[in-house]
C-alpha cells in the first residue's frame, strides 16, 4: 500500500485550504485525484482506517468533492472505491499505518511552510 500527494506550492501553501495531488495504491490499481483538497482527502483516508478496524463498510463525503469514498468490506480485507476506480487493502494494519504515516508527513509539511 502506498499513499503519495504533492502540495501545489506555486504561490505558496495555504494551511486553511490546502490543495495538491493524491494517489492512493494497491501496488496494482491507483486511486488519483488531483488539484484537490489534501485536508478534506486525509480526513476521509482517517475514517475508511477506523471504519476497516471496526469491521463496517462505509461512504465517506469527500468535502468539496462530488463522489464518495466508498470502503467494502470482503473476503480478503477490504475494497476501496473512488469514481470508477478501486485498490485492494489485504493488510489493514499496515494501510492504516500507511494514512497516518501520510497524514503525519503531510501535517508537518503544512506546519512548516514558512
Amino acid at each position: 500500500m502506498k499513499i503519495e500527494w504533492k502540495l501545489d506550492e506555486e504561490g505558496g501553501i495555504d494551511p486553511i485550504d490546502p490543495v495538491g495531488d493524491i494517489s492512493i495504491s494497491d501496488g496494482e490499481r491507483t486511486i488519483q485525484e488531483e488539484s484537490t483538497y489534501l485536508d478534506s482527502w486525509f480526513d476521509a483516508l482517517i475514517a475508511v482506517g477506523k471504519a476497516i478496524k471496526s469491521g463496517n463498510n462505509l461512504a465517506v463525503e469527500i468535502a468539496e468533492e462530488p463522489y464518495n469514498l466508498k470502503l467494502e468490506l470482503v473476503s480478503s480485507g477490504a475494497e476501496i472505491s473512488y469514481k470508477n476506480k478501486t485498490i485492494l487493502v489485504n493488510k489493514v494494519d499496515e494501510f492504516i499505518e500507511v494514512i497516518r504515516q501520510s497524514a503525519t508527513g503531510f501535517v508537518l509539511k503544512l506546519n512548516n511552510r514558512q
